[in-house]
């Protein structure tokens, strides 16, 4: 059982959504597996963990399988065919419980904004990873990876719409690098720190290297709710209130 608790962590840190599957008791007849066990179902029926096999087992993936958008558990009842008993037992319920993947945020630069950004939307429990060439000014207690340089292909960190990313590098030329690797991923969310006339300039460079305008519409820019906000720590909550909100909206894809 634990490790099926331990699998459901990591894949909700992986971005997945799953089920957790509980044997909540049998009605008569027994079975192979006792009430408290459970299994976990991903994407495609992938499963951890059993919940007595056979019939009850393959009806639960289904129902499952079923639930992965869902934001609500269900208790459902299962009865043998016939409403005998089978090889797996008689009736039994089971407790079905939508576990919704971490929202996942992808911040390039582990400056002072970035480090801030990463401290605080750990604190609200989002799954952060910081990239840089350099490793971080201050400790961040998140992923963080090292790379070569700020164009380098981001599809395999970001991989759906349920990522945001933020950029916040040292210079407007590592900007506009990762701004180009940014979108060419299907991040739901794309932020990027500067003023007005920043973006004006990097949206003509862009455009003039054949970047639609449909695709430029996807970065938010400046980044951040209007607050005020001058130092890294206040930019952060500037910023994260922005992704709060988008997620609390659907607005962008953000979960």
């Amino acid at each position: 059982m634990v490790e099926v608790l331990k699998e459901a962590v990591a894949r909700a840190e992986a971005g997945e959504a799953v089920v957790l599957v509980t044997l909540v008791e049998h009605e008569e007849g027994g079975g192979p597996r006792p009430a408290g066990a459970r299994m976990l179902v991903g994407a495609g029926g992938r499963i951890c963990g059993s919940v007595g096999g056979g019939d009850r087992e393959r009806a639960m993936v289904e129902r499952a399988r079923d639930l992965l958008a869902a934001d609500h558990p269900r208790l459902v009842w299962w009865r043998p065919p016939d409403n005998g008993v089978s090889r797996c037992g008689g009736p039994a319920r089971f407790l079905l419980e939508p576990l919704a993947p971490a929202s996942r945020l992808l911040i390039i630069g582990a400056g002072h904004v970035g480090t801030a950004l990463a401290r605080l939307a750990v604190s609200c429990s989002w799954a952060v990873t910081l990239l840089d060439d350099r490793p971080p000014l201050e400790e961040a207690e998140c992923a963080f990876r090292r790379i070569k340089d700020y164009g380098q292909p981001l599809t395999d960190l970001v991989r759906d719409r349920r990522c945001a990313l933020v950029i916040c590098t040292r210079s407007h030329a590592t900007d506009l690098q990762a701004l180009r690797a940014a979108l060419a991923t299907p991040a739901g969310f794309i932020g990027l720190l500067g003023s007005r006339r920043k973006r004006e300039s990097f949206f003509t460079v862009l455009r003039q290297e054949g970047i639609e305008a449909q695709q430029l519409a996807r970065v938010t820019t400046p980044v951040g709710l209007d607050i005020g906000a001058r130092t890294p720590a206040e930019i952060a909550v500037a910023i994260m209130a922005q992704l709060i909100r988008g997620q609390g909206t659907g607005d962008r894809g953000v979960r």
